[in-house]
Formats: C-alpha cells, sequence, structure tokens
C-alpha cells in the first residue's frame, strides 16, 4: 500500500514538473553580411589617334632590278624629296593625309610622275617602273654653200639586232620557269629589232608602265586580275587581251587563286639582246 502511494506522488511530481517548464524559444534567423564595395577601377586614358600617313616607294626598271639614286619629290599638303637607296626604296613617314604627286627622276630614266592617296594611320606602298632614257646623239650641223644649204641626213631610227627564227612551246616554257612564290617572274621568248616578247607571272601587283616610244600588247594565258589602263580598271580572264598606245601608264594585278600570266608583245624600242 506504501509503495502504491510513493508511486502516485512520483508520477503528479513530474506530471506538474513538466507543466511548469518553459517552452523552447524560436530561432533566430541568420543574419546577412553586406558584400563588400568593390573596388573603384581608375578611368582609363583614351589612347591617341594617329592621323598621320606615310608612303614607301620601291623603283625598278623594266627586268625587275631596283633602281638606286633616283630623285623621288612629292608635292602635296606637304612638300619632300628624298633619294632611293642601294635597294631602290624611299620612305616619306609623318604625311597629312591628302592627295600627293609622286616625281621619278634620273639621269638614266625618263621622268615619270603618277599620283597617291595617303590616308590616316596608313602607310601607302608605291612601286614604280622606270624606262631607261635613250641616248640621242645631237645630228652635225648642216655643210653651208655659197648658194644654198645641204639639208642633214634624216636620223635613222634606233634598231637592235636580228634574231634567230624559232618556234615555241609556251606550256613548255611555263613549266620550266614557273613563278612560284616569287611576287613576278619575266622570261624573254623572243627579241628581234624593235619587237620583243615576254611572259609575265604575277603573284603580286605590277607597277605601273609607260613606254614613251612603244606599243604594247597583252595577251592573258591563264589566271585572272584586272588591268588599269588609262585610270580605267578592267577584269581579265583567260584568253583576254590588252592593247596598250605609247605614252599610256598602265599597270595588271592578280585577283584569282592561281597566277596572273601574260604574253607581252612590245613593238617599238630596239632590242637590246637578240634572241
Amino acid at each position: 500500500m506504501r509503495t502504491l502511494l510513493l508511486l502516485s506522488w512520483l508520477l503528479i511530481g513530474v506530471a506538474e514538473a513538466s507543466a511548469q517548464a518553459p517552452a523552447p524559444k524560436p530561432a533566430q534567423p541568420p543574419v546577412a553580411t553586406p558584400p563588400a564595395p568593390r573596388p573603384v577601377q581608375p578611368a582609363r586614358r583614351a589612347q591617341p589617334v594617329n592621323t598621320r600617313g606615310g608612303i614607301a616607294v620601291t623603283v625598278t626598271d623594266l627586268h625587275g632590278e631596283t633602281l638606286q639614286e633616283i630623285d623621288v619629290r612629292i608635292t602635296g599638303a606637304i612638300d619632300r624629296e628624298g633619294q632611293t637607296n642601294a635597294s631602290g626604296q624611299v620612305n616619306f613617314p609623318g604625311l597629312q593625309p591628302g592627295a600627293y604627286r609622286l616625281r621619278f627622276s634620273g639621269d638614266e630614266v625618263i621622268t615619270f610622275e603618277r599620283e597617291v592617296t595617303v590616308r590616316p594611320g596608313q602607310v601607302s606602298d608605291v612601286d614604280v617602273t622606270l624606262n631607261a632614257a635613250s641616248v640621242v646623239t645631237a645630228a652635225p650641223p648642216p655643210v653651208q654653200q655659197a648658194e644654198e644649204p645641204v639639208a642633214p641626213p634624216a636620223a635613222a631610227a634606233a634598231v637592235g639586232p636580228t634574231g634567230m627564227p624559232q618556234t615555241l612551246s609556251v606550256p613548255d616554257i611555263l613549266e620550266r620557269n614557273y613563278v612560284g612564290t616569287q611576287p613576278r617572274r619575266e622570261t624573254v621568248l623572243s627579241c628581234s629589232g624593235i619587237t620583243r616578247t615576254t611572259m609575265i607571272q604575277l603573284n603580286m601587283p605590277l607597277p605601273d608602265r609607260l613606254y614613251e616610244t612603244a606599243d604594247a600588247a597583252y595577251y592573258v594565258i591563264g589566271g585572272e586580275g584586272t588591268v588599269r589602263l588609262a585610270g580605267r580598271e578592267t577584269k581579265l580572264a583567260t584568253n583576254g587581251f590588252v592593247s596598250v598606245p605609247r605614252g599610256t601608264a598602265h599597270s595588271f594585278i592578280r585577283t584569282g587563286r592561281r597566277p596572273l600570266i601574260l604574253l607581252a608583245v612590245l613593238s617599238g624600242e630596239a632590242c637590246e639582246e637578240a634572241k
């Protein structure tokens, strides 16, 4: 009986203790940490814009050899002058943009002029081919007679040596003299009197050419390109033909994937060596 009473008191005490125990506090949400401020980037200084340009000149002869000591004078927004070095080159940096006229002269070449446009921040490459100046021997003064003067004899036109008759295979010559990766290659096929025939292969543009005393004709053997003739550009393809009267500046540019191959016939200038 005492045991039962003791157990009852214990159960009642446990129940009262449970009722008096305080309720657990609700969990507090974590406090968010504000992000660290980004470092201030310094303002970038604006890069200066190069408004000047330049002209890089290379002068060669009809055989592709560079010419030195050629006087080059440019006129335009800024006038400059210089002379080609041993590599046939002369540079004119720091030019204001605009149109310039270049004049090429020398004791052994025919004077030639060309216009070039200089653009801001760019260097214009100018390749020029000059003709050799012809040596003219002055005719002796006429012999004066008492009654009437005797007219001097007419000067004979300069004629080169006579070449040998020959028959050639253009494909065979092209295979033996293929341009490959060279900028250009010229192969003389025949030369007799005042007529010279040449095969020209172009990977890079052919600079302006001007023959004062000879007419030129070009036949396109292969490739594609354009011809600039008397200030006008015309597209060319295989079997195309171009006729250039004497005193007319002209140039060629390759535009296709293969080299532009031309058969050139020059008539009117004496051959240097018969072939």
